[in-house]
This record gives structure tokens, sequence and C-alpha cells, in this order.
């Protein structure tokens, strides 16, 4: 019986992404039925090519918005080019938990671990999400998160989930007849926000549903992504993840 249930929440899904539309689902009753559905949704979406452009507030101030070129294949090999007016202010490639980044106008090359780079550029922390799905606008749930889970509530509009992790606390809004994730919000050891993160313009893309508005909010320090365009499960070459560096560019391992 278990299992016909789940075959329907499947069957409902394809249905609806096929035709460009919300799925509709049939009640989750468990934390432990969300996840499975959670991994079932994207557990066939291998590579993206997104393109999008990036608002970065640091400390209040906003500066300037940039266009950004995103390519990722799975399972965590991205590359990231940042830049405006035909000019490119930063390139980075993340492969193997370590990011390169090369900053050409101060011909300056950056290697670490992706989420200590990315908040020596930004002051925003990816931590909480990883980096690749804050990026890309995706949940940062597995069927292990089941196990954090100490609070589960199904209401009429939301699914509201609160995981207990080892330093702070994550409490996620998700819609009851999408199964999207709506909300983020993260608590630390003291109970204090530290960041949130909010998804919408959900559209079907080559039968997945995502994202086209992503935005991390850390106190003052913001990121927002908005999504033009997005090529799913599309071919994409060794090529298109070169990182040339020059010999000359100053190296600076970082390390928080």
């Amino acid at each position: 019986m278990h299992n016909h249930r789940f075959l329907l929440i499947l069957f409902f899904l394809t249905a609806g992404c096929a035709v460009n539309r919300p799925a509709l689902l049939p009640p989750i009753t468990s934390s432990a039925e969300f996840f499975r559905l959670t991994a079932t949704r994207y557990d066939s979406l291998y590579n993206q090519e997104v393109r999008a452009s990036i608002d970065l507030t640091i400390d209040g101030v906003r500066e300037r918005r940039a266009s950004a070129l995103v390519r990722y294949r799975s399972p965590s090999d991205l590359k990231l080019v940042v830049g405006g007016f035909g000019t490119v202010a930063m390139a980075a490639r993340a492969q193997n938990d370590t990011l390169h980044v090369h900053l050409p106008r101060e011909n300056r090359y950056l290697v670490g671990h992706p989420e200590d780079v990315l908040y020596v550029l930004t002051d925003v922390d990816l931590s909480y999400y990883a980096y690749d799905r804050a990026i890309l606008g995706l949940p940062n749930l597995s069927p292990l998160d089941a196990s954090r889970v100490v609070r589960f509530e199904s209401g009429k509009k939301n699914i509201f989930l609160e995981l207990q992790h080892d330093l702070y606390l994550r409490r996620l809004w998700i819609e009851v007849s999408t199964g999207f994730l709506r909300e983020e919000r993260v608590y630390n050891g003291d109970g204090q926000l530290v960041s949130a993160r909010l998804l919408s313009d959900y559209r079907s893309e080559k039968g997945f549903a995502l994202p086209r508005r992503i935005e991390i909010q850390q106190g003052e320090n913001v990121i927002l992504i908005q999504v033009k365009s997005r090529v799913v499960n599309t071919g994409l070459s060794d090529e298109d993840f070169a990182l040339p560096v020059p010999k000359d560019a100053t190296r600076h391992d970082i390390q928080r």
C-alpha cells in the first residue's frame, strides 16, 4: 500500500511538469515522505547552463548589478563567470571541494574550499545550503536529513520542517500543493537568525520545477540571483569548464 502511494506521488509530479505547470501532490503526512519525494524529484538532474543577473549588497550598500553564466555538472562540477559591459570581473571553477577563482582586474588567483572563498568575496556564508545548491536554488536535503527532523507540521498551505544540526537549527516552509521549497531560515545556538533563503518564480524546465528568483539574506548582506534562462540536461563539454589562469597571477590560498 505504501509503495502504491509513493508511485501515485511520482505520477502526479511527472504529469504536472509535463504540461509546464506545478505538480499537484496528494497530502504528505510525514517528513520521510517529503524527503523521498525531494530525492526523486532531482535525482535525474545532471547538468545545467544558467544565465542570470546578480545583485550583491554588502553592509547595506548595493553593488553594481552583474551578469552571470553558470555551468554545472553533477555531482559537483561548476563553472561561474561574472561580469558586465563585455568585461569579466570573476571566473571560477569548483571541482572536488576546491574552488579556483581568477580576478582579472587585480590578476589575483584564489584557491580554497568553495564556501570559504565565496565568503571572502561576498561576505555571505553559503555553507548552510552548500554553495552549488545555493547558486542554483536547489534544496539542500537528502533522506539522511530525516534523522535531524525535530518538528513536522503539515498545514493547508505549507509544510513546516525544523531540522537540528550540530551548530545551528534550520526551519523550512514547503508549499503543500507542489512540494516547492519557498523559504528557509537558519538560527545559531543562541536562537538568533543568521541566514534566510527565499525561492520563488518556479518554472518547469524540461520536466524539472526550478526557481527563477533566489535570494539569500544575512543581516545587511544580500545575494539576489534572478535567472534569465536555464537549459537542463544538455551537452556540456570539458572545454565549457576550462579556467585559464595567467602564469603571473598572484595566488592566495583561502582558509577561514
